[in-house]
């Protein structure tokens, strides 16, 4: 059994690589089988050719009961009763986010649902904290202020004795010292126009002791595969080695990260030497790094 994670990746590519496919799908005569089962998984559809050949399974859109049944097991044991109670609500802005304010389509999704749900079991559900929770998951556009105040103003106000709450621009580098300081955070995404934010990221990583491996991407049409494959030995040396890296203008190695950005490890050793893998694609290969 032949297990494709993410195929729909290969199916932008312009050299159509996901054309060998065609013939393992269907048994080729005087076979009645297919030689090689396939498996593939994909945020989205992909083209009749191969839908065709196989049988397509749809996972359909989270409704509102979804979202709750979902919040309520990413939640810690601990959270106190009335807490609970603000999933709904909390489902309800999320959906109506989702669905009508977002200024760049998909731009956030249930990754980052779920990721505030489990940042605000951790702590106590005021309307600071929720704001903080807000901004480091929804963050990256301009129209933070309509996310608090339009979708996600009642849940604000719920946890503020019924009273409006007043919007308080959080400092850029308060939020990527709450992301640095916290263990289970995922990986930052800092978007801006100036090169001083590679400057402001470096200075808050040494301010802890951090020394930080800054990777600039190439700007030159041709620096493709030896350079390609240049960066991401360095990056996989960095993450062995443990030290923070800030990556910057290297999309067409963004691609090869999916598994480290996702954060999916796969754990050996024992509790007191433990060791995480994830994958990275090297052109055709998965390698695995520590």
């Amino acid at each position: 059994v032949v297990l494709l994670d993410e195929v729909g990746l290969a199916e932008t590519s312009p050299c159509n690589p996901l054309k060998v496919l065609h013939s393992l799908l269907e048994p080729s005569y005087p076979a009645t089988v297919p030689t090689v089962s396939v498996i593939g998984i994909s945020n989205w559809r992909l083209d009749n050719s191969k839908s065709s050949r196989a049988l397509l399974v749809q996972r359909p859109q989270f409704d509102l009961d979804d979202l709750v049944d979902t919040a309520e097991r990413l939640l810690n044991k601990r959270v106190m009763v009335f807490q609970r109670g603000a999933l709904k609500p909390l489902a309800e802005a999320y959906s109506n986010y989702e669905k009508y304010g977002q200024s760049l389509p998909n731009f956030h999704g249930l990754r980052d649902y779920y990721a505030l749900v489990k940042r605000l079991s951790l702590y106590e559900m005021t309307p600071k904290n929720i704001q903080m929770a807000l901004a480091r998951n929804f963050g990256g556009t301009e129209n933070h202020v309509k996310l608090c105040k339009k979708y996600f103003g009642n849940v604000l106000k719920m946890f503020n004795n019924h009273k409006s709450w007043l919007y308080k621009q959080i400092p850029i580098e308060q939020l990527i010292a709450s992301n640095l300081d916290d263990s289970d955070a995922r990986h930052l995404m800092v978007i801006g126009k100036s090169d001083s934010i590679v400057n402001l990221l470096t200075y808050q990583l040494r301010m802890r002791d951090l020394d930080p491996v800054v990777i600039l991407g190439s700007q030159f049409p041709d620096d493709r595969d030896d350079y390609y494959y240049s960066v991401l030995r360095r990056i996989m040396m960095c993450v062995e080695a443990g030290r923070p890296l800030i990556l910057t203008d290297l999309e067409i190695i963004y691609g090869s990260l999916y598994d480290l950005w996702n954060q999916n490890h796969i754990v050996v050793g024992s509790k007191e030497n433990v060791k995480y893998f994830t994958r990275v694609a090297l052109g055709a290969y998965s390698n695995p790094m520590l």
